[in-house]
């Protein structure tokens, strides 16, 4: 019997009291609320990742092409004026190159769209600083469209084309939110944003933090 009476008494200490459980629920509520907007930011943080890799990558296919095929190669931005999708404003790029020996054929798609992570869009000042390039041909699901894009144009030995004016070595920025028009909507609190810069001679990408354009 004494041995069953302390079992019982031992199992009673071991138990939770009503009031522990609940500052136990109440605990667990304290670092979910707290832990649901450090997730969210995670979530950014990958998508601006992700937009970087391919902006870099975009640029770095379009300096390779030139180099490659000894002609002109160029990454190019829709932006309001676009009139094939809004889709493609300020969320997209294409690389495209012209013809070697028929400069006066228009440029054509390396490629695919390169669409930028949902959440992420390029700032419309950024894109609108760019030179223009012309006489390009691109393909909007199973038709195309001809036109003028803002881009940034490689010649065929891997650095900007002089000829561009004026020459972008600001390269372009991206920020997390959306785009309406011209008007940006940012989701974060951010006052400095991944740009992306270009070297003039050698035509290389350079990551970096600055402020919005």
């Amino acid at each position: 019997r004494s041995s069953a009476r302390f079992t019982e008494t031992e199992r009673s200490r071991a138990a939770f009291t009503l009031v522990e459980l609940l500052a136990v629920v109440g605990i667990m509520g304290l670092l979910a609320a707290v832990a649901v907007p450090a997730l969210k930011g995670l979530t950014g943080s990958g998508g601006r990742k992700q937009a970087l890799s391919q902006v870099m990558g975009a640029l770095e296919i379009a300096r390779n092409t030139a180099i490659a095929g000894g002609t002109n190669a160029a990454v190019i931005f829709p932006d309001s004026g676009f009139g094939s999708g809004d889709a493609y404003k300020y969320r997209s790029m294409a690389v495209v190159a012209w013809n070697a020996t028929n400069t006066n054929a228009p440029a054509t798609m390396v490629g695919s769209w390169i669409v930028l992570p949902q959440g992420v869009a390029l700032f419309p000042n950024s894109i609108s600083a760019l030179p223009q390039v012309t006489n390009v041909s691109v393909r909007i699901l199973t038709t195309t469209a001809s036109g003028t894009f803002r881009g940034i144009r490689f010649q065929s030995d891997g650095a900007l084309d002089e000829n561009q004016s004026p020459l972008p070595t600001n390269g372009i920025a991206y920020f997390e939110g959306t785009v309406t028009g011209t008007t940006t909507n940012p989701t974060s609190k951010m006052t400095n944003f991944e740009t992306v810069r270009l070297t003039r001679y050698t035509g290389r990408a350079i990551p970096t933090l600055a402020p919005a354009p």
